[in-house]
């Protein structure tokens, strides 16, 4: 037996004497610390019941000052993020040199290796799409852009025995489908029709006459104005349904004779899409107008105050109606407060600095602007 075989050491060498060597001295340094940071980590999230061993270095480490934990989908991840100041808490408290922490999903399959091609994506075939980018072809200048939308076409291009099979089962599910929503908008369009036609408002006299059917009539208003929107856009869906099936019929007219002509008059221009229901018109208030001018002037920053600003001339009335809009702020308020079953002290004052703003204002309406500022500015 040479040198090099006669056996140096007598005995066995644990497993613990082999990892404490100098080389491998820095891993189980890091490991070390990677268990204290997942107990720790453990003793946060265990309320709520991830089903992790945070204590498992494979799903916890820390990366220079950062603590990072691996979960396995997105709604750990969300919860992980939600309790990271309560996590840096935790580590700084158990002494680690943690500062930040990082919540990573782990992969579901390692990424392909060099060489190995990746699988190509199955795209399903569609005559109307190859049509569509056939017609913008034209109007793309950038080459390279033109290029890659001439491979996509021919990618989903179907092939021509199959041509009209697919498109005719295409047409055929988009019939399907905007019929079943015209009918529900044909039932939408009834019911918002009925409702505006037996709306019952109360009329401004009746309004006059009992203080109490304001705030009614205002509702009832604001309501119909909303039914009127929705019904609105409803009908402009209605015709635009309409004329898409028209082109559909059109279509399996011309789908027999000649596939590609089908295909054009399925991507002809369309109208603009329909309109969104008109915003409702802000209601005219004097006392709103009075507080953000108000605001507006106490404000440091002169871009909230320009943002602030720009509100009061669509909340302002003019100033001939001015008295009896702010009137109407004062009569509304009061009518609240006085309905209150339990009132505080602040309401009874509220209530009486009402009362006796709605005198003045009677008896001096050129000082509304005035009366305005001391009931619902700042000061």
């Amino acid at each position: 037996m040479t040198q090099d075989f006669i056996r140096r050491r007598i005995g066995r060498q644990t497993i613990d004497s082999c990892l404490a060597r100098d080389e491998l001295q820095p891993l189980m340094a890091s490991y070390a610390l990677s268990k204290r940071a997942g107990a720790v980590a453990a003793h946060v999230l265990r309320p709520f019941r991830m089903s992790i061993d945070f204590t498992d270095p494979a799903y916890c480490r820390v990366e220079g000052h950062t603590l990072v934990l691996l979960a396995e989908s997105a709604v750990q991840q969300n919860r992980i993020r939600q309790l990271t100041p309560r996590l840096a808490a935790a580590a700084v408290a158990a002494g680690l040199p943690v500062t930040a922490v990082d919540a990573r999903i782990i992969p579901k399959r390692p990424a392909p290796q060099a060489g190995v091609p990746i699988p190509r994506i199955e795209r399903a075939p569609s005559a109307v799409g190859a049509a569509a980018i056939s017609g913008i072809l034209d109007d793309i200048e950038d080459p390279a852009l033109k290029a890659t939308m001439e491979r996509l076409r021919n990618v989903i291009k179907p092939g021509e025995e199959n041509r009209r099979r697919l498109l005719e089962e295409r047409l055929g599910r988009e019939s399907i489908d905007l019929s079943t929503e015209r009918m529900r908008l044909t039932t939408l369009v009834a019911d918002l029709t009925h409702g505006i036609n037996a709306a019952i408002i109360p009329t401004e006299e009746e309004a006059r006459d009992y203080p109490r059917l304001e705030a009614e009539r205002e509702r009832k208003l604001e309501l119909l104005a909303e039914q009127k929107d929705r019904r609105l856009v409803a009908v402009h869906r209605l015709e635009r349904i309409d004329a898409r099936l028209d082109a559909i019929n059109r279509a399996l007219e011309l789908l027999p004779s000649d596939a590609q002509a089908a295909e054009a008059a399925l991507v002809a221009p369309e109208d603009e899409e329909a309109p969104q229901a008109p915003p409702a018109a802000p209601r005219v208030s004097a006392a709103a107008a009075a507080a953000i001018a108000s605001l507006a002037r106490e404000t440091p920053s002169p871009r909230m105050r320009k943002a602030l600003m720009s509100h009061i001339p669509t909340l302002a009335p003019d100033e001939a109606h001015y008295p009896e809009a702010l009137h109407a702020d004062i009569r509304r308020e009061a009518e609240r407060l006085s309905m209150l079953e339990n009132p505080t002290p602040e309401n009874t004052k509220r209530l009486a600095q009402l009362l006796e703003a709605a005198k003045a204002l009677s008896e001096r309406p050129q000082d509304a602007r005035a009366i305005a500022e001391g009931l619902y500015g700042l000061t």
